[in-house]
């Protein structure tokens, strides 16, 4: 016989390989029974942003709002609508009152 007449180690490699596998399946499961952690906590006490909006000064104003807005005869209410698929200020005649 030629050789060092050992046969190769075919059970052990299977083995081993099985092992790896049930160790990572168990990782797996461990990891799936912790909570997961929220990235940005939920905003409880505030109003939900509204998806359409107008800007004013600066701010958001929702779809349907009114606001005072400044126009080429003063400063006038307006609502915020849609035309369309754009937001836009419907201005009114009605002057802001003064405060």
């Amino acid at each position: 016989m030629t050789g060092s007449g050992r046969r190769p180690h075919r059970f052990r490699d299977r083995t081993l390989s099985w092992l790896l596998a049930l160790a990572m399946l168990l990782f797996v499961v461990e990891a799936a029974a912790e909570p997961a952690i929220p990235l940005d906590p939920p905003r409880l006490a505030q109003a939900p942003e509204p998806l359409c909006f107008c800007w004013n000064n600066g701010r958001k104003i929702a779809e349907g709002a009114t606001s005072c807005i400044r126009t080429n005869q003063g400063q006038r209410v307006a609502t915020c609508g849609r035309v369309v698929n754009m937001m836009s200020w419907h201005v009114t005649e009605t002057p802001c009152p003064e405060s």
